[in-house]
Formats: C-alpha cells, sequence, structure tokens
C-alpha cells in the first residue's frame, strides 16, 4: 500500500478520515475498551500505532471487523 500526499494538508485529511482512536473503535464496534484490547490481543485486529495506552486503528479494519461480527 503506497499514499502520496500533495500537500500537508491532504496528508491530515487523509488521516482525519481513515486513523481513528480507541474510543472511535469501540464506539463503531459496540464494545468495550477490555473487548477491544483482547481482540487486539488475540490478533484479530492490529493497531496502526501505539503510543503508551494509546492505539490508532485504520477505519476499515475496524469497519470489516465490525461487518464480519454481525
Amino acid at each position: 500500500m503506497e499514499f502520496n500526499f500533495n500537500s500537508k494538508e491532504h496528508l491530515i485529511t487523509f488521516i482525519q478520515s481513515e486513523i481513528i482512536t480507541t474510543a472511535e473503535a469501540t464506539e463503531l464496534l459496540n464494545c468495550s475498551r477490555q473487548y477491544l484490547d483482547e481482540l487486539v490481543s488475540k490478533g484479530k485486529i492490529t493497531p496502526v500505532k501505539t503510543i503508551n495506552r494509546v492505539r490508532l486503528y485504520w477505519r476499515d479494519d475496524i469497519s470489516s471487523l465490525h461487518k464480519s461480527k454481525c
């Protein structure tokens, strides 16, 4: 997967639309943070980046997980 951005603003827009936080992921999945952590530990979802206790996820990965869960 390769992405090219024409400007910093384009990159910011992309990140804001495609990358979500744990709080947003739990809201989309309608689950608890603990359950999301369990999914990560079982390898069912992989965060894009983890900083201390903050995890970021691809929106598409969370949407796909939600579709397979329902």
